[in-house]
Formats: C-alpha cells, structure tokens, sequence
C-alpha cells in the first residue's frame, strides 16, 4: 500500500479503493451491507459503481486512510477479476495515474505517467468509457453521491426509488 501512495504520488488521507471478484469476497472486507446496497450491486455489478461501506476491523487502516468505511467494486473486467480470483482475495484497484493528473486510457498513456516505477503495465488496449467510476456512499439511511462518474445521477436515483417502492411500501 506504502509503494501505492508514494507512486501515485497519493495524499495518505485518501482512501485507496478495494476490488473484488464478486460479493462473496466483500466478507474478507466489510462489516455489513444494507439491503439498499445489495439491491444496488445486483444493478450495477460488475461495473462502475463504487459503494462505501462499513469496513471489517481487520481491513488495515492503510487502505481506508483510517476511515471505518471502505470503498469496493466489482470491475467489468476479466483481466481484474482473473487476478483477484487469481490471488484468492481482494484487491486494491486505483487508476494508473500520478494524483491531480488525468486517468490514462492506453498503456502508453499509464508508462508515460508512472514509468519505472511499476513492475508491469498490462496493455488490454484502450478503456472504454474513460470515466471514473460513480461513488456512492451507502453507509447511512440514503445513499450519498460522493462522484460522479460513469454511471449518471438519474441511474442512482431511479434505482434508488424503485428499492423504496418496492422494500418501503406498506
């Protein structure tokens, strides 16, 4: 996580977010999950949703910049997915860029910014999107937009209100 922050070149007080293969792992990392954000998974994972979370004691604070949440996602991605399954457990998963400084989308974009200082780029070809992911705290009783990102407000929303309508209708 040390080598993570100093590449990145990463404020400490920020949080690195966590990615796991599927919601089978978010045991190993988070202390609970509301039925809101469940309901949201099965909407929006795999993909670029980003919920926060109560984080698991045991999740080192390193990882949540000693905060007692945690953000998590499942990529839509096989190359990720392969390596957390790979590994047996979740990973940490930050964009390839230098902070403050746009996300790559190629390899070469990724090698211009971190050079040398990584042990290996992985040249799946361009990402599609080019957005973040959207980050939504669900750690309270309504879900909080933290980012926007690739997925729009309205989506959230619309979800959103149909768990209402359906889990808070008498």
């Amino acid at each position: 996580m040390e080598r993570i922050y100093r590449v990145k070149q990463r404020p400490k007080h920020l949080p690195l977010p966590v990615l796991v293969a599927d919601p089978t792992q978010l045991n190993d990392i988070v202390g609970s999950v509301s039925e809101i954000a469940r309901y949201m998974m099965e909407h929006f994972w795999p993909g670029g949703l980003t919920l926060v979370l109560p984080k698991k004691d045991t999740l080192p604070d390193i990882v949540t910049a000693g905060s007692n949440k945690v953000a998590v996602r499942i990529p839509d991605h096989a190359v990720p997915i392969s390596l957390i399954r790979g590994l047996g457990k979740p990973i940490v998963g930050t964009s390839a860029n230098i902070s403050d400084k746009p996300s790559p989308v190629t390899a070469e974009e990724a090698e211009q910014q971190l050079g040398r200082q990584v042990d290996l780029i992985i040249d799946m070809g361009r990402c599609p999107g080019g957005l973040e992911s959207t980050v939504v705290d669900v750690t309270g009783e309504t879900p909080v937009i933290l980012r926007q990102g690739v997925i729009p407000e309205e989506e959230i929303k619309k979800v959103c209100r149909e768990y209402a309508n359906i889990h808070l209708s008498p």
